[in-house]
């Protein structure tokens, strides 16, 4: 199993934040040095799980992750991959993924490379492993939902029902985070 992190989005929402640098390398550490980014955060939940290699897919201003690559290799103790995604800026996230698809056969923890969540949800996720589940998706049940969350329906023993922005927030389990265990 290996971590996959789709990164390749223009972020436009964070502009000027994103003018030069990808989403995921926008700084979130509270002095705003940079120090800490969600690409950080992510890798760092990657390792503190036990994994050993991340691919990134990258797109947007890609070449701040290229130029990052060995930095956060030494950081964080992760054989990086970088994917080139030629349509970051056309399509969504769907082909990203399909870019990653070479990496799908090892099982990943895919993260969207623009979400911030807490290592516990890797080790929940993890932890959840077994009985024929081949897609463990992270929700949250706990938050109030409003229009811009991607939510999700889930019914048991039946798994996802339905996952979508455009839903009612009163009809929904829960919100979908950005983080997928994802068998091989």
């Amino acid at each position: 199993m290996i971590g996959l992190v789709l990164a390749a989005g223009a972020g436009r929402r964070l502009r000027p934040y994103t003018d030069t640098l990808p989403k995921a390398l926008v700084p979130v550490d509270p002095a705003g040095t940079g120090e800490k980014t969600v690409l950080d955060l992510t890798l760092a939940n990657f390792a503190a799980v036990g994994l050993t290699e991340a691919a990134i897919v990258v797109g947007y201003r890609k070449e701040a992750v290229y130029a990052r690559k060995a930095e956060l290799e030494a950081a964080y103790g992760l054989k990086l991959t970088l994917i080139d995604n030629d349509k970051a800026e056309e399509w969504n996230n769907a082909y990203s993924l399909w870019c990653a698809r070479d990496v799908l056969s090892r099982g990943v923890i895919l993260a969207n490379g623009d979400t911030v969540h807490p290592v516990s949800v890797e080790e929940t996720l993890l932890a959840a492993r077994g009985d024929g589940r081949k897609i463990i998706l992270a929700l949250d049940t706990v938050k109030n939902l409003a229009d811009e969350e991607m939510k999700v329906i889930t019914a048991d023993g039946k798994g996802v029902q339905r996952i979508t922005k455009l839903m009612d927030p009163a009809t929904a389990t829960g919100e979908y985070i950005g983080v997928t265990l994802i068998e091989p």
